[in-house]
């Protein structure tokens, strides 16, 4: 099995640098800033030989949590052969000054499927649910783009999504869609 990690701070002091908006400003504000309580990580079987499907994995890294350094819950998606990837947030630390945004949804762009999967951690921060599935086709019809690589939030509030290939896997394709 291999591994994707994102993290996530849900315990902001009222004076916080960071209550204007998710993230930080800069890296030294983050280095100042609390520790995480939660990893978020990604999951996957491909070239394990196991026909599973890939999931992702809440760790519980607060040292003084019963629950420290344990998966507190899996999230299976609902196909197998996804291979997810390189995750990210609806918000960051681009939107760091508006007071409106929020990280809500963890974006799972998956390589070898083509799909994109987006999780909820609104309702439970440890137990994400699976909010959207945006399958391959969609993507393809509306980019001509396959292969979802990384997602990456943008100041806008849009998400843009880099890929890998066309969709016939020819590198020349690659590009980035919002």
């Amino acid at each position: 099995m291999t591994t994707d990690l994102v993290a996530v701070q849900h315990t902001m002091a009222e004076n916080d640098c960071c209550m204007k908006g998710p993230g930080y400003a800069s890296p030294l504000d983050a280095m100042s800033g609390p520790r995480e309580t939660l990893l978020y990580v990604t999951c996957f079987y491909t070239g394990t030989g196991r026909q599973k499907a890939d999931y992702l994995a809440t760790v519980d890294v607060d040292p003084s949590s019963p629950t420290y350094s344990k998966v507190v819950h899996r999230l299976r998606m609902p196909y197998v052969g996804d291979e997810l990837h390189h995750s990210g947030w609806n918000a960051c630390s681009s939107c760091h000054a508006d007071p409106l945004a929020a990280r809500r949804f963890l974006v799972l762009p998956c390589l070898l499927s083509g799909r994109i999967y987006v999780t909820d951690i609104q309702k439970d921060l440890k137990a994400p649910t699976l909010h959207k599935v945006i399958e391959p086709h969609d993507i393809i019809e509306k980019t001509g783009l396959g292969y979802p690589h990384t997602a990456h939030c943008l100041a806008s509030g849009d998400i843009m999504v880099s890929c890998l290939g066309d969709k016939e896997g020819n590198a020349q394709g690659s590009g980035f869609f919002c």
